[in-house]
């Protein structure tokens, strides 16, 4: 399965448990101030199954994205923002429902209300993940269609002043070979979105590495992430 797969993969299911668990929530939040037996039974079974659909949409999105970035959990910058809601969020909704679908027959009116609880809190943090995400994907620029055309008109020369503007921009820290040091990441396993890298190379990540928008023109950072590409044997 290629980077493409997974990329389409986690975007679409991100969107399960930032819609549903909230919304399993609010299932529950009714049920709660129904009189009614039968209504409340049926809100309560539309909650869980809301939940249940949302921590699906959660499981697909974490392998996914694992995929995505070779196992690392974190990241940097926005991307490590978003995780941190992420995984707080993703553990307490598998935990809640997991703990919920194994006592369905047993539940006491305080369980639930600690389940409430736990999933009001595990909702808030998938809705703060999906506002990072959402910040991720503005700060990423679109790719300038006549620079793509003249970068793409002569690949192997391309690559070649990638890597001359890699030796001269990056290899300081992420080694001629692009490997990594103890100053930058090993760059052969990078997994990322072109325009993800541009938008990195372009803003820099606080506290971890430069910027580069006024050193670099759109094409030399086009030319740069083609050499990245190669170093990993993915080309384009």
């Amino acid at each position: 399965m290629d980077a493409i797969f997974w990329q389409r993969l986690h975007g679409g299911s991100t969107h399960l448990p930032i819609v549903l668990l909230p919304l399993s929530v609010l299932f529950d939040a009714v049920a709660l101030r129904l009189r009614d037996e039968a209504a409340r039974r049926l809100f309560h079974s539309a909650g869980v199954a809301l939940a249940f659909t949302g921590v699906l949409g959660g499981c697909a999105a974490v392998i996914a994205g694992l995929a995505m970035t070779h196992g690392n959990l974190l990241g940097s910058g926005e991307e490590k923002t978003h995780h941190l809601f992420v995984w707080p969020a993703f553990i307490l909704s598998f935990a809640f429902v997991a703990a919920r679908l194994l006592s369905w027959r047993q539940i006491s009116p305080g369980w639930l209300r600690a389940y409430f609880a736990g999933m009001g809190l595990a909702s808030a943090l998938m809705l703060g993940a999906g506002y990072w995400g959402g910040e991720m994907l503005l700060h990423a620029e679109p790719e300038d269609p006549a620079v793509t055309s003249v970068v793409s008109r002569n690949e192997p020369s391309v690559v070649m002043r990638g890597h001359d503007l890699f030796l001269m921009n990056c290899a300081q820290c992420h080694g001629d070979d692009g490997r990594g040091t103890e100053e930058g990441p090993d760059l052969t396993k990078f997994n990322k979105s072109e325009t993800r890298i541009a938008s990195v190379v372009k803003n820099g990540i606080k506290s971890e590495m430069p910027r580069f928008d006024q050193k670099l023109t759109d094409a030399d950072v086009k030319m740069l992430i083609r050499f990245i590409r190669s170093l990993s044997g993915r080309g384009t």
